[in-house]
């Protein structure tokens, strides 16, 4: 019984020093910034991963940051020179 209560006793005038307890602050911090770190690689990768997309043209596109404005306005003129046209035919016809 004597062996135990002086190891006991050791721990725990160490751990009142700090010194096992600095031991595992550090181990704690080198194991959560090794988390973060990894973290913010993936975060990046995803980004990048991201940029390099290429859109299907049966997928429909996010609108998020999409300027579309030049093609909006080529769309609409397509529409309405091909009905023109068609209005023109069709009075040309009668």
């Amino acid at each position: 019984m004597e062996p135990q209560v002086s190891t006991v006793l050791k721990i725990q005038r160490l751990q009142t020093r700090g010194e096992t307890i600095m031991k595992t602050d550090k181990i704690n911090m080198v194991i959560n910034m090794s988390i973060l770190a990894l973290l913010i690689y993936l975060a990046v990768a995803v980004k990048s991963l991201q940029k390099e997309v290429f859109w299907d043209k049966s997928i429909m596109k996010p609108a998020i940051g999409y300027d579309n404005s030049v093609e909006l306005k080529y769309n609409i003129q397509e529409l309405l020179n091909n009905v023109l046209r068609e209005a023109i035919n069709q009075t040309g016809e009668q």
